[in-house]
């Protein structure tokens, strides 16, 4: 099993080598890291060059332009030419994997259950457990009424991505979102795995930064709300039976 990490970052100049140093600490080390850094005035480019130096497992790019978290989440996901198998982890630059046993944990969820996707919980840095999601219920098959619980650490099997029209993630506008791209994405993968192909880890496996003043959520909250309800009023997408 690989995984591919896809990291995308804002203005994360304090963070991101934090973020890095976590990923390259895991016990767990099948797996690349595909860093996307949008300018916004500060040096993240340099910070995570420095942080990854010396590791051919990570890939930075730093973009010429903003490009926002849906179209870096595509762009990512292609960039790591991942197979159909492969399993495509989200972790953002200015957050950081709680210790250095998380993506085995990932590892041995799939291998065990045999799920296609997995969500989960996490710890903020307020210095409060207020991350302790839990899992849709069994019976849960309309995800879009349904509260939202598919938080991080968000995974997938590359192969269920594929499957998403890429109108989906897009605006009403044909462009992709720039926030609430989870629920963009993760919905429509919710909708094909069911709950028997998705699985909820409890153990908080993300340490959710929440000092990050750019933090896109926080500056535009307002826009994340309007998108999200954008997503959930589309149409559901079918179980894949398997």
């Amino acid at each position: 099993m690989r995984f591919s990490i896809i990291t995308n970052c804002g203005a994360a100049e304090a963070y991101v080598g934090r973020c890095i140093e976590s990923l390259r600490a895991q016990s767990f080390t099948d797996w690349r890291c595909f860093v996307q850094i949008d300018p916004c005035g500060d040096d993240t480019d340099g910070a995570a060059l420095s942080a990854a130096a010396g590791d051919s497992r990570f890939s930075i790019v730093a973009n010429g332009q903003r490009l926002f978290a849906g179209e870096n989440l595509v762009r990512g996901v292609a960039r790591s030419g991942s197979a159909d198998e492969d399993v495509i982890v989200v972790v953002d630059g200015d957050d950081w994997l709680n210790g250095d046993g998380a993506l085995a944990t990932i590892a041995e969820t799939y291998a065990r259950d045999d799920c296609w996707l997995t969500y989960g919980s996490w710890i903020s840095t307020r210095g409060a457990h207020d991350g302790n999601w839990p899992a849709y219920p069994d019976d849960t098959t309309d995800f879009r009424r349904a509260p939202w619980l598919a938080t991080a650490v968000r995974t997938w099997k590359k192969w269920l991505w594929d499957r998403i029209d890429d109108r989906d993630l897009r605006d009403d506008d044909g462009r992709y979102v720039i926030v609430a791209e989870d629920q963009a994405c993760m919905l429509p993968m919710l909708e094909m795995a069911t709950t028997r192909r998705a699985r909820h880890i409890a153990q908080p496996l993300l340490v959710y930064n929440r000092l990050n003043p750019n933090n896109i959520g926080k500056v535009m909250h307002e826009k994340g709300l309007a998108t999200a309800a954008m997503m959930r009023a589309r149409r559901p997408y079918e179980a894949v039976r398997a």
